[in-house]
């Protein structure tokens, strides 16, 4: 297997906190990367909103790369940019966090950066997103910096064909493939299989209960360790790599009762499931 060997952390797996609120997270930054480090990661995925808060905090460029660098956090990606298809005031604020994305992207030497696209059913033309996403790419080219477009269950990017379709002769541009995404939005695992290897950017592990909790942007919010749910992980990584993938695996759990437990078990609890479903033990 050519995928199954490495190891990064989410930024919602290490933050202790739920998406969307106040703070990106509830522990400094400096615990959260040594955690990582004493778990066994080799990497982050980490939010561009963490970037701003530690900044604002008073932390320079230079001793958040030091920080990575000196915990072995060689592989280094970005997310979550939304609303980048938009135009007036949303649009606006979309480029402004575009923009503190790139500042976060020099700092720490990040490879990608993960989007999404429409989650309100906006109606946005194909066309018309086609176009915006290739500009964003354009722009992010302009910074040595790819962009990974997350196939996500209640949005208009559902499916594998659509995903394709958008990322299609863009060089820098691929696709988030996030178990959950995967078995909530039934995707079949012989989609995943057609999806080209260098097209692939950025590979998410979770699990589930049988049973949604109501809505689909509501169960997102309560996945499960690795191997303590119902998915087919063996089947979703063994479709992975019959691509050819080699991109790290990232770590994704993100539900309250996980968010509460303590910065330690956080990462190690992530990080020792997953090694158990991959057989790294």
């Amino acid at each position: 297997m050519t995928i199954q060997r490495r190891l990064i952390c989410s930024s919602h797996t290490i933050s202790g906190v739920l998406p969307g609120g106040l703070v990106p997270a509830r522990h400094s930054f400096d615990s959260r990367v040594e955690a990582c480090a004493a778990a066994g990661y080799t990497g982050m995925c980490l939010h561009f909103r963490d970037y701003s808060w530690q900044r604002e905090a008073g932390l320079s460029n230079a001793e958040l790369r030091a920080t990575l660098e000196s915990n072995g956090m060689h592989e280094i990606s970005l997310e979550f940019l939304v609303d980048w298809f938009l135009d007036g005031s949303e649009g606006e604020q979309a480029r402004a966090n575009e923009r503190t994305a790139y500042e976060a992207a020099d700092a720490y030497r990040a490879r990608s950066l993960n989007v999404g696209s429409d989650f309100r059913g906006l109606g946005i033309p194909r066309s018309m997103l086609r176009a915006k996403f290739r500009e964003l790419c354009e722009r992010a080219g302009e910074r040595d910096l790819s962009i990974a477009l997350e196939i996500v269950a209640w949005s208009d990017v559902r499916d594998v064909d659509t995903a394709l379709q958008l990322v299609e002769n863009i060089p820098n541009a691929g696709l988030v493939i996030d178990s959950w995404h995967v078995f909530r939005g039934q995707i079949p695992l012989s989609d995943i299989r057609r999806i080209p290897a260098e097209k692939i950017l950025c590979i998410q592990l979770n699990d589930a209960e049988a049973a949604p909790h109501g809505s689909l942007s509501t169960d997102t919010l309560f996945r499960k360790l690795c191997g303590e749910g119902t998915f087919n992980l063996r089947g979703f990584l063994d479709a992975l790599d019959s691509t050819g993938s080699t991109v790290p695996i990232s770590v994704e759990i993100i539900s309250p009762d996980f968010a509460a437990l303590d910065l330690e078990t956080a990462a190690h609890r992530s990080y020792q499931t997953a090694v158990a479903l991959l057989g790294l033990a």
